[in-house]
This record gives C-alpha cells, structure tokens and sequence, in this order.
C-alpha cells in the first residue's frame, strides 16, 4: 500500500471515530434531556393537587355576596380546578408518577373542593341553592368513610373505591356547575332551568352517597374478625 494510499485510510478511520463520538455524545444530550423532562413531569400532578386547594378560597370569596359575573368567575374555577383533577390523575399514571404526598393529599383536595361548593351553595341568599340537610347527609358521608378509611389502614385492609363511589362522585361534580348557574337559560328554543337538573344530579349523588356508605360501613365488619385479616384485606367499598 502507497503512503498516500495509507493516509486516506487513516482520514477515514479518523473521520468515523470523530461521527461516533459525535453520535455518542448526542445519544447522552438525548438522554439527558429526557431524564430532566421525565423529573419535570413526574412534579406536575402534585403541583397540580396543591393548585386545586389555593383556588378553593377565591372560590368561596366569590360566592360570598354572589352576583352573575361573580357567579360566573366561581363556576369558571370550579370546572377549572375539576379539569384539574383529571390531569393530574392523567399525567400520573402516563409518567408513572405516583407519589405518597399525592396519594395523600389528592382525595383531600376532591373532598375540600366539593364540600367547600355544598357549603357555600347552602348560604347563597334570599334562597339556598341546595337544601341544608342534603349537603349534611353527603358532607356527613365523606367524614364517616374518610374516618372509617383511617381505621382500616391501621388494621393493614386495603379500600380501593368502587364503581358505584365514583358514580357518586361524578354525579356531584356535574350537579354543582349546574346549581351554579342556576338561572333558566333560554337554548334551542327551549328554557332550559339548570337549578332543576341540578337538584336532579344532586338527588343522584345522594342516593349513590348513602348506598355507598352503607355498603362501607357493613363491609368494615371484617375489621373485627382479627381471625379474617391475616397479613391484609380488600374491601371493596
């Protein structure tokens, strides 16, 4: 082989390593930069929950002394801090992003954004949007099985919700943007009143609520029958 031919070769082997390298080096910024987007992700839902809980104050503040924009604006960050809910359930299981302080506060920050919505659709003057002892009954309900709950994860039973929780937890959540609107709206021809549909929905989640909640409690028998628990049970609620 002639010199020059042997030097071709070498600007060759040497332009190969110098593109692997390369190659190499963007596959790590790759990497890299995946990893950093993953971590940012993975701070979404939790940042999300906590979100939801700082609204639920201009929220009341808003349903103080209603008026249709204030009315408005509440309903807009109701249906704001629901979406919310979702995405940060959404993005959790998408990123594999679950975390205690989630797991903990999530449910807390559902329960204080409807109950604080309940409350405060019981004190909208001249008349209640919601009959007082309809919100007592679901508010009730929640700090029964939220109680219960506790007990049950001292005795190591697992309560997963069932079906038919969240049933009423969806029926909640659609009854209160209507109760929010409340006034007839005239759509299609027809007037429509959202305060009727409303109570509707909200009849529904009742049913669902007590029925729910009976069912929780008959099945917390097993928490007395130390001889049933073993290691840990499934209660389905």
């Amino acid at each position: 082989m002639s010199t020059k031919d042997s030097e071709t070769v070498e600007r060759e082997r040497s332009t190969e390593a110098s593109n692997t390298h390369e190659f190499q080096g963007t596959g790590s910024n790759e990497s890299g930069s995946r990893r950093r987007m993953l971590r940012i992700a993975r701070l979404v839902p939790n940042f999300l929950t906590v979100l939801r809980v700082i609204l639920v104050p201009f929220f009341v503040v808003l349903l103080v002394n209603p008026s249709p924009s204030s009315s408005f604006w509440a309903l807009a960050l109701f249906i704001a801090a629901s979406f919310t809910d979702w995405l940060d359930g959404y993005i959790a299981r998408a990123f594999d992003a679950h975390s205690v302080f989630g797991k903990l506060l999530d449910p807390l920050a559902d329960k204080v954004l409807v109950m604080a919505a309940l409350v405060m659709l019981t004190s909208i003057a001249p008349e209640p949007r919601v009959p007082g002892w309809m919100v007592v009954l679901l508010l009730a309900r929640e700090m029964v099985v939220t109680g219960l709950r506790s007990l049950a994860v001292f005795y190591r039973v697992v309560v997963p919700a069932s079906r038919w929780a969240k049933h009423k937890t969806f029926w909640t959540m659609t009854a209160i943007p209507f109760l929010l609107i409340h006034r007839p709206v005239d759509m299609f021809g027809l007037s429509i009143s959202f305060h009727r549909m409303g109570m509707v929905f909200i009849w529904v989640a009742l049913f669902y609520s007590i029925t729910t909640g009976i069912a929780y409690a008959v099945s917390l028998r097993k928490l007395f029958d130390m001889e049933q628990l073993g290691e840990g049970s499934d209660i389905p609620v």
